[in-house]
């Protein structure tokens, strides 16, 4: 999940990601263990505290951070591991906890760049439909039937102690989610199409909308205002404002 930018952009210009502002950052003991002296750089930083590191210029990644509901490495492995069958995704290498309270996620990198680094920033009109296309393969690539998991509007309104303030919920319509369908985690390859897809810890069965909210509300952030349109169209879907208002205030209130 990805906090709200500083400063919302003007149309044409890249607003300012404070994900990757990394000055300072070090690197963990274990981390440089699991690198065995190959390069380790830091490439992103959540908003729960963790940071994602690069080994050997994306061949591997370690995740790592304080253990919270949106960070359980064993969690997240296990849905890798289901998901393989369906979409690309990471392989696990390993997982562990430390000391310090930290817990860690290593995997293999995918053979692309996240939606939102380097060039792919400065062609959201290629870029921002492709979004679209790959979240609408991934909702109809990954079978609900034999999902072990859900991200229901129950579970997500307990954690919260109800939210009245969201209204009555409306009818679902059930797809396997990503769980956290910001434009970060979708990797592209070379040409701008989607190849995989990362960070994939709450993913389970929810309403599609849950996904298309975050997402959405992530064009935002990290492409500027007006293209809404563009990742609907490349999705295949006709706005619903009801769902998205319900879902963009759920999102925002977790």
């Amino acid at each position: 999940m990805e906090p709200m930018p500083r400063r919302l952009a003007v149309p044409g210009e890249v607003p300012d990601n404070p994900h990757l502002h990394l000055d300072g950052v070090e690197v963990p003991a274990v981390v440089a263990v699991l690198a065995g002296g190959r390069d380790v750089v830091p490439v992103w930083r959540n908003e729960i505290g963790g940071v994602t590191f690069a080994i050997a210029d994306g061949a591997e990644y370690v995740k790592i951070g304080p253990a919270h509901r949106e960070f359980a490495p064993a969690d997240e492995a296990q849905r890798l591991a289901w998901l393989a069958g369906y979409v690309r995704v990471p392989t696990v290498i390993g997982l562990g906890a430390e000391s310090d309270g930290s817990v860690w996620l290593h995997t293999s990198g995918l053979p692309g760049t996240s939606a939102v680094l380097g060039e792919w920033l400065t062609k959201p009109e290629s870029v921002v439909p492709e979004l679209g296309r790959a979240l609408r393969a991934f909702h109809d690539g990954v079978p609900v039937d034999g999902c072990p998991w859900t991200w229901s509007l129950a579970e997500r309104l307990a954690v919260k102690g109800g939210l009245d303030m969201l209204g009555d919920p409306p009818l679902e319509d059930l797809v396997v989610c990503h769980g956290d369908a910001c434009n970060p985690n979708f990797i592209l390859d070379a040409t701008g199409r989607a190849l995989g897809y990362v960070d994939l810890g709450l993913c389970g069965v929810a309403d599609r909308w849950a996904d298309l909210a975050p997402a959405l509300l992530s064009l935002g952030w990290n492409f500027g205002p007006g293209w809404e349109p563009a990742f609907l169209d490349g999705y295949g879907i006709e706005p619903n404002p009801a769902k998205l208002v319900f879902y963009t205030r759920l999102w925002e209130a977790e």
